[in-house]
């Protein structure tokens, strides 16, 4: 029979949580026992649930300190909320002990327990341009690896509380990054004037291409910098800034044909995606997106990709926008309505040739009770994106046709890919060649228009 906390360590270090009545029978003891084991353990276990869910864990160490991280929110004034506290517990995975819900939770994520972290927290790993930059920047004095892809979910709690002080959402995690974050509201950066402000942006992307990886910009995506800028109407002076290249190559030409492409299908979205501006100076083309999850000068909001939510709550193969979304509409999670414009925005992205539809690119706001869309951002027609070796290609676009139960839908969403496809056809920032391609595509679709 156990009679000290370590054999309660070696049960649980292995196996992670297990409930009472488990430990008592592995241990040979009663439950009563395993209550006295778990006081005489003190800290070093993590204990949670009510009366039959309740489960202990042992607390495992990161680099041989046992971690206890803060997590906050920042609200819409720009005041810290506490969320609550997460612990490392082993063999992996963590327990949040919530002190105010801040995001839907499902099966034992209700009680605490995650396989790994909470799924909102791996929206704010480093990944893309600026996670890229970011991770080269920090990595080498945290001891972790450049490359922000061989980070695990420890590099993230090395990390994450001492430098995340102003990553996507409202999350904020640890006091250090807090405390950050609060300090820089005594001193905020000047923003940009409008006046000169592309020329600006000229100098910032030259600073971000100077701190780049090599190859950073390859692979399908845009280089990028976050600024604050004041503008006439903003309602946060708060973007991000894609840019292009700024020599005349064919494929720095496409880059810049499909920066001003991506700002067309904004446009042609409405109120539905994030407000973009066309910008040019010395040969590049700079697209500024309007960051959404910012308000005001210090506000936040709590944003989730599809991403995250199909991991942490659905659980479907791949990120199909679509199936994702009903899932969440069946779970009473998301509104129908919304459910409905996540799958018209998806056809737009098809009938637009946007083959990067993957689920980092589809967000929602969120809050504890559920999500709503957030704006749509990212839809572009990346089916025209240069090759990795920069090679650009010409496929023309051959729209499918609805079936009958998606014909209501694919009528209400082709006027709208249909002008996306007709503004860039005419639009003289846009390449001859590519603006050929585009009326050809235009051409195409209004043909599948009159068929269907």
């Amino acid at each position: 029979m156990a009679t000290d906390p370590t054999a309660l360590e070696h049960l649980l270090r292995p196996r992670g949580p297990l409930g009472l009545a488990e430990i008592a029978r592995a241990l040979g003891c009663s439950t009563k026992t395993v209550q006295r084991l778990i006081i005489a353990a003190g800290d070093a276990v993590v204990a949670a649930g009510q009366t039959r869910r309740r489960r202990v864990a042992w607390r495992r160490n990161i680099r041989g300190q046992r971690l206890a991280v803060p997590v906050y929110r920042i609200d819409a004034d720009g005041q810290p909320r506490t969320v609550g506290l997460l612990r490392p517990t082993a063999p992996g995975g963590c327990h949040l002990e919530a002190a105010s819900p801040a995001w839907p939770t499902a099966g034992e994520a209700r009680d605490g327990w995650h396989d790994g972290l909470p799924y909102p927290v791996y929206d704010l790993r480093p990944q893309g341009f600026l996670g890229r930059a970011w991770a080269h920047r920090h990595g080498p004095a945290l001891g972790l690896p450049m490359d922000a892809r061989q980070w695990d979910d420890d590099a993230l709690l090395l990390s994450l509380p001492g430098l995340g002080s102003d990553l996507p959402g409202d999350l904020v995690l640890g006091d250090a990054a807090l405390r950050h974050a609060l300090d820089a509201r005594l001193q905020p950066a000047a923003c940009l004037p409008e006046a000169g402000l592309a020329a600006a942006y000229a100098r910032l992307a030259e600073q971000a291409m100077a701190g780049a990886l090599p190859g950073s910009s390859a692979g399908g995506e845009f280089p990028k910098f976050t600024a604050a800028r004041a503008l006439t109407g903003m309602a946060t002076p708060h973007c991000v800034v894609k840019f292009s290249g700024a020599d005349d190559s064919a494929t720095v030409q496409r880059w810049r044909d499909l920066l001003v492409c991506e700002h067309l299908a904004a446009q042609a979205l409405g109120d539905e995606a994030a407000r973009t501006r066309l910008l040019a100076h010395g040969g590049r083309h700079f697209l500024e997106s309007e960051r959404f999850d910012r308000i005001g000068g210090d506000g936040r909001r709590g944003v989730v990709s599809l991403e995250a939510v199909n991991a942490g709550l659905v659980g479907a193969p791949g990120d199909d926008w679509t199936r994702v979304a009903l899932a969440l509409a069946h779970q009473r999670l998301l509104s129908d309505a919304d459910a409905e414009r996540v799958s018209e925005r998806q056809l737009f992205g098809q009938l637009i040739g946007n083959t990067d539809m993957h689920g980092g690119n589809l967000g929602f706001y969120c809050a504890a009770d559920g999500f709503t869309l957030a704006p749509s951002y990212d839809q572009l027609p990346m089916r025209y994106a240069p090759l990795a070796g920069g090679e650009v290609l010409w496929p023309p676009l051959t729209p499918s046709l609805p079936l009958p139960a998606a014909r209501a839908r694919w009528l209400r969403v082709a006027p709208r890919a249909l002008a996306f496809w007709q503004s860039a056809a005419a639009d003289g920032r846009i390449s001859p060649a590519f603006r050929a391609l585009c009326e050809g595509n235009a051409a195409a679709l209004a043909r599948g228009m009159d068929i269907a």
